[in-house]
């Protein structure tokens, strides 16, 4: 009998920033983990994201409807470029 794999479960940005305040709650990552159907390392990668304050700020700069859509949380290297380009998708 061959291991099935663990369907990917995918987040927006605005799903994670959720977890991510759930988490400064105190609720806990294995209860997290259950409720969302995804690993506990996942959700332990994302706190220790917004104990860097990485994902907070991401986020501040993402407008609502972006942060809807969003799966990923890459920035650009020049903070510049990336204003602009926010302001033109928008």
């Amino acid at each position: 009998m061959e291991p099935t794999k663990r369907k990917r479960v995918l987040l927006t940005v605005e799903q994670k920033f959720q977890i991510v305040s759930r988490i400064e709650a105190e609720v806990t990552l294995i209860k997290l983990s259950k409720e969302l159907l995804i690993l506990v390392s996942r959700v332990g990668d994302m706190r220790r994201d917004s104990e860097k304050k990485k994902f907070k700020k991401f986020y501040a700069a993402s407008n609502g409807i972006s942060a809807k859509l969003r799966k990923t949380m890459k920035c650009s290297n020049d903070v510049e470029l990336g204003n602009v380009l926010c302001r033109w998708f928008i």
